[in-house]
This record gives structure tokens, C-alpha cells and sequence, in this order.
């Protein structure tokens, strides 16, 4: 007997089996999704102001802009600066991906800072821009659970 032949004689137990197993993990799957969450939209907002009030005092990298925080979706806060300084922007601009995300990092937030007890849980997306044009965007290292900040 081939597979065809089983198939053919046994179709409507196979349909019904199918259906019998899909519905359950469908359920699963859409309880799954909706126990994940993320951040409230106040912890969004309330580091969106921490890390405005940060960068209003900290500029990145000491030299570069701060132009502003936007909250892009439910975990994730873009902070766009800009390279103001042309020799940094041609270098960045030069160097490969990898090398364009370690200065990407250079305007993280710094471990140190109060501002990391409020972006928790919230992914900080630094877009790095010169003039209009996107050198790189990136999200900033987290730091891990009793070990040095990565940056």
C-alpha cells in the first residue's frame, strides 16, 4: 500500500486530525502572543523624557547634536543626532558596518546613568545621521545582569 492509496482511503480522518490538532495550537499560539508585552505606554513616555532630559545635558559624544527622542512602536525609542562634525562624518561614512556600530555606541547613554532604570525594558535605537543622510541606525548595547557595560 503507498502513501497515495493511505491518503485516498483514509483522507477524512486525516482532515479531521488535522483540524483536531490546529485549532488547540492556534489557540496556543494567539494566548502566547497576548500574555507578551511590553512596556506600558507610560514607561515608554517616562523614558522617552529620561533619555531627552539625558541628552540635553550629555550631547553625544561631546560634540555631535541631539535632535530629538521619538517613540517608534512598543519597545523601541529612536534617538536621532547628528555628526555636526565633518571629518567624523567622512570617517564614520569611510568604514565598513561594524565599524560604523562601534561609533554608532559612542552615543549610547552610559551605563552609569540613572537613565538606564528607566530604558529597562525599552530597546534605545540610535539613528545616526549626517545632513539628512543615515550613516547608521542601531540599537544600543543592554547592559547584562551583574557584568561590565559592553559599549
Amino acid at each position: 500500500m503507498s502513501i497515495i492509496d493511505f491518503y485516498h482511503r483514509h483522507r477524512r480522518k486525516i482532515i479531521g486530525l488535522g483540524f483536531t490538532m490546529a485549532i488547540p495550537a492556534g489557540l496556543i499560539a494567539a494566548l502566547m502572543t497576548m500574555a507578551i508585552t511590553g512596556p506600558s505606554e507610560d514607561a515608554m513616555r517616562t523614558a522617552a523624557i529620561a533619555l531627552d532630559a539625558y541628552y540635553s545635558d550629555n550631547p553625544p559624544n561631546g560634540v555631535w547634536e541631539y535632535q530629538g527622542v521619538r517613540i517608534v512602536d512598543d519597545k523601541r525609542i529612536v534617538v536621532d543626532v547628528h555628526v555636526s562634525v565633518v571629518p567624523h562624518a567622512t570617517v564614520i561614512e569611510s568604514r565598513n558596518n561594524r565599524i560604523r556600530y562601534s561609533y554608532m555606541k559612542l552615543a549610547c547613554p552610559s551605563a552609569n546613568q540613572m537613565v538606564e532604570n528607566w530604558t529597562d525594558d525599552v530597546l534605545v535605537w540610535i539613528n545616526l545621521n549626517f545632513h539628512g543622510k543615515t550613516l547608521i541606525e542601531g540599537a544600543c548595547p543592554k547592559q547584562k545582569q551583574g557584568a561590565l557595560f559592553v559599549s
